[in-house]
């Protein structure tokens, strides 16, 4: 007969194997990702704010690189650009406010790939997002909106890629036809535009074909970024020609000398008297 104290030992000892195999197998899948989802030790996202001036006043947003980095990169390509200067806010409703960049209808010709965080959602007012694109299946790449309210319908929908910092009571003023009078980037952004060097030159010529085809000004030029991530250096300049120097002028000439007067001729003495002569 099998002792009890045996049995309940080994059966034990069982059931501590087992566990041990099953935490291997835990271990062994649920590592890789979690080595994927950490991010890279030392790095950390830029700290970009963009100021946006318009007809109603100033908000400012702040870019979520972290969750967002292709829609901010865009965004600020975008701005460097030029591409919402003295452009509009053409669509007003009771739960945003949106502008196209240069038209309401212009499209800047690509779309970006949307991106989603569970820390961004449309849970309160000021939320900063991207249109979609006609399809649905992607970004809008120049049309964004900031909400003035609620909207959890949109949530995993439309990708938020920043959120407003100050000036709320400025987006909720803004009406329909308000300009935008400039954005600016507050903040170094090239760590970001380095990031994604190629997708930046694949914008900007997708962007610059359009502007041309719908016959609108050309925006600004900013200096391309190698793949490297390096500026171009700039071109040296030609030095400036030597400037001759003045002619000499010819001094005055030289007065002659007068002529030195001839010394009077020199009086010969009266001979002396030879010694030893006889006295008168």
């Amino acid at each position: 007969m099998m002792n009890p104290t045996r049995s309940i030992r080994n059966h034990r000892h069982v059931l501590a194997t087992v566990a041990l195999a099953l935490a291997c197998i835990v271990a062994f899948v649920a590592g890789p990702q979690a080595t994927t989802a950490a991010p890279p030790t030392g790095a950390s996202a830029p700290a970009l704010t963009a100021r946006v001036d318009t007809a109603r006043g100033t908000f400012r947003i702040t870019l979520r690189v972290a969750e967002a980095p292709i829609s901010c990169a865009n965004f600020v390509n975008l701005v460097q650009r030029g591409a919402y200067d003295r452009s509009a806010f053409h669509d007003w409703t009771r739960v945003l406010r949106q502008s196209g960049g240069p038209g309401q209808s212009f499209d800047p010709g690509y779309t970006i790939r949307r991106e989603f965080s569970a820390k961004l959602m449309f849970d309160g007012p000021g939320m900063v997002a991207m249109q979609k694109s006609p399809d649905g299946q992607r970004a809008h790449g120049i049309q964004f909106f900031v909400t003035v309210k609620e909207q959890s319908r949109w949530n995993l929908d439309i990708p938020i890629f920043g959120t407003v910092a100050s000036g709320q009571a400025v987006v909720d003023a803004l009406a329909k036809g308000d300009a935008i009078t400039q954005i600016v980037i507050e903040g170094d952004p090239a760590p970001l535009l380095k990031r994604f060097a190629n997708e930046v030159v694949e914008w900007n010529t997708a962007l610059d074909a359009a502007t041309s085809q719908a016959h609108l000004p050309a925006l600004r030029t900013v200096p391309s970024t190698s793949a490297d991530g390096a500026a171009p250096a700039a071109p040296i300049a030609p030095l400036a020609p030597l400037t001759p120097s003045a002619p000499l002028v010819p001094s005055a000439p030289v007065a002659p000398s007068p002529p030195v007067a001839p010394s009077a001729p020199v009086v010969p003495s009266a001979p002396s008297a030879p010694a030893g002569s006889p006295r008168p």
